[in-house]
């Protein structure tokens, strides 16, 4: 063997792993210091979970402008893509079914089933509040497409509503 190493090391060695020296806890032993005296040192390492990216007023900007114009609360957190597909989604939904002349529920609730159409279409933000100017002859029901488009623009809201609780996930930092 080496004239720096000891002879009776390899011995050592099994007691040391099944039973680690025990050290008072006021005394601090780095590693270097260990290896010198023939101790095992453990090592614990405490991981810090990340704290959440945005403070709470961010995320409620970031909501109600996803809410108002649809995929907006995405581009605030520079997520691009996911802008644009939630505004070209909604915004395509809400269009056509407008177009088809779907029913546009208003705020007051004459009973349960009204006030579901109105928290849907009222999802879809801007497309709602502009809604009697895209289309200003009004819904007409009475044909398939009316009934079609009352589902589109319902379907556009809740769409909606979807994006900007992603976009309050991430904003959070729940999400990336």
């Amino acid at each position: 063997m080496s004239d720096n190493i000891p002879e009776n090391i390899p011995e050592q060695i099994p007691e040391a792993i099944s039973e680690p020296a025990q050290l008072p806890s006021d005394e601090i032993v780095s590693a270097e210091s260990a290896v010198d005296v023939g101790q095992v040192v453990a090592v614990e390492v405490a991981v810090k979970e990340p704290e959440p990216r945005g403070s709470s007023a961010r995320s409620v900007f970031i909501a109600v402008a996803g809410w108002i114009v649809p995929g907006l609360g995405h581009l605030f957190q520079w997520r691009i893509g996911r802008a644009m597909a939630g505004f070209a989604a909604v915004g395509t939904m809400a269009m056509v079914g407008l177009w088809m002349r779907g029913n546009v529920f208003p705020a007051r609730s004459d009973d349960a089933f009204s006030l579901l159409g109105f928290i849907a279409d009222a999802g879809s933000g801007i497309f709602y509040l502009l809604a009697h100017t895209i289309e200003k002859s009004g819904p007409d029901v009475s044909r398939a497409a009316g009934d079609y488009g009352t589902r589109l623009i319902a379907t556009a809201g809740v769409l909606n509503m979807l994006f900007v609780l992603d976009a309050l996930e991430i904003s959070r930092g729940h999400k990336n």
